[in-house]
């Protein structure tokens, strides 16, 4: 009678301690924030876009000054050249480079003291193929010769003109090129900053010298596609 009366006290209890377990767990279900786990999906990645431009062409860009001589004197002012090239585009480095563009300058020849009322600006322009091939080169510079043959229009002192030309460029420059594709773009080419000089001879309008010179800084760009 005694064991059965033990047993049933730890029935008992037992049955007890189970209940306020169970009413525990029901009343910490009702107040859980429960927190759907969806299996096979990653955290979600967001890209920020890398700051720059979203698109860029493989381009060479000239800035600089020019000079040429006139029947007035010799005539000072600025130049620009912009163009498609190889050397921009590749991502290794290259010890040739082609390339197609458009170029241009302003200049201004002194007054002519006979006859004030002329205009004494000169404006000349046209189209170029260049063609270079590296003189010296080290890891992260190199030096170029190149010739540009151009087709050139040329406007100076009231007289409009349209000709030919052949120039010739030495430039050394400090490069970095490569290649990266990833969710955020394309880059594939080279960076660059240099200087130049040049001279050549132009057939440009009567009372301009057809010797000219020139000389400024040279930037290279990547191909550079970012969506």
């Amino acid at each position: 009678m005694r064991t059965s009366s033990s047993l049933l006290v730890l029935a008992a209890t037992t049955a007890s301690l189970l209940g306020s377990a169970a009413s525990t767990v029901h009343a910490e279900a009702e107040h859980a924030v429960v927190t759907p786990v969806v299996v096979g999906v990653g955290p979600q990645v967001h890209y920020r876009r890398r700051p720059g431009p979203r698109f860029m062409m493989p381009l060479k860009i000239d800035l600089g000054a020019a000079g040429v001589d006139t029947s007035r004197g010799f005539a000072p002012g600025i130049n620009a050249a912009v163009g498609i090239h190889w050397a921009s585009l590749s991502p290794n480095p290259t010890q040739t480079d082609v390339g197609i563009g458009v170029f241009g300058a302003l200049l201004g020849a002194p007054s002519d003291p006979n006859n004030m009322s002329n205009s004494n600006g000169i404006a000349y322009g046209g189209a170029y193929l260049e063609g270079a091939h590296t003189l010296s080169h080290g890891q992260a510079w190199r030096t170029w010769a190149a010739v540009r043959g151009e087709y050139i229009g040329s406007s100076a002192f009231g007289v409009d003109h349209t000709g030919f030309g052949v120039t010739g460029r030495l430039s050394t420059e400090l490069y970095a090129s490569g290649v990266g594709i990833e969710p955020r773009g394309l880059f594939l080419g080279t960076y660059a900053v240099g200087l130049y000089v040049e001279a050549g001879v132009r057939d440009m309008v009567a009372d301009v010298g057809d010797f000219h010179i020139g000389a400024g800084l040279t930037f290279r760009t990547p191909f550079v596609v970012s969506p």
